[in-house]
C-alpha cells in the first residue's frame, strides 16, 4: 500500500516493486489481485496522472520513454496522452521552458545560444522540427 501513497502506479510497476522487497509471487499475485478488486489499480489512471504531471515540464516522447519503462502498454499510454489534450500541453511546456532556457543563454554567441536551447529542449523530448520552429521565431525577434 505504500507504494500507491506518493503517486498512482500501475500493475507492473507495484509489481515490480513489491518483487524488488522480497515478496514471493504468489505473494504478489494475490496482493494485485485484492488492489485491482478494491479499484487501487487502474493502468490508464496512473499512465493520464503521469501524463499531467511530467507533461507540464516534459515533451512527449520523453513522457513516452519514462511510461514505457515503468511497465505501461502502448496502447495505455496512447489513451493516455489522448485523453489528456497532450498537444496543447506539449506547446505551452515547450514555450515556457523555451524562453525560460533563451532568457537563461542570453550571454552566449547566437550559434552557440540556439545549439545549447535546442539540445536542452530535445533532451527533454520535444520534437525537433517545434524547437527548430520556435528558435526561428525568436531569434528574428531577439536580432531586431
Amino acid at each position: 500500500m505504500r507504494l500507491l501513497a506518493a503517486r498512482p502506479r500501475g500493475e507492473r510497476e507495484i509489481e515490480k516493486g513489491l518483487a524488488h522487497r522480497g515478496f514471493s509471487s504468489a505473494a504478489i499475485g494475490a496482493a494485485l489481485e485484492r488492489m485491482s478488486a478494491a479499484g487501487l489499480v487502474d493502468d490508464l489512471a496512473a499512465a493520464r496522472s503521469a501524463v499531467r504531471m511530467r507533461g507540464a515540464r516534459y515533451g512527449r516522447a520523453r513522457v513516452e520513454r519514462e511510461l514505457k519503462a515503468r511497465g505501461f502498454s502502448r496502447d495505455t499510454i496512447a489513451a493516455a496522452f489522448e485523453g489528456e489534450g497532450a498537444p496543447e500541453r506539449e506547446d505551452e511546456a515547450l514555450r515556457r521552458a523555451f524562453e525560460r532556457l533563451w532568457k537563461a543563454r542570453a550571454h552566449l554567441a547566437p550559434p552557440l545560444r540556439r545549439r545549447r536551447v535546442f539540445d536542452a529542449l530535445t533532451r527533454r523530448g520535444f520534437p525537433p522540427d517545434r524547437i527548430s520552429e520556435i528558435i526561428r521565431s525568436w531569434y528574428e525577434v531577439d536580432r531586431s
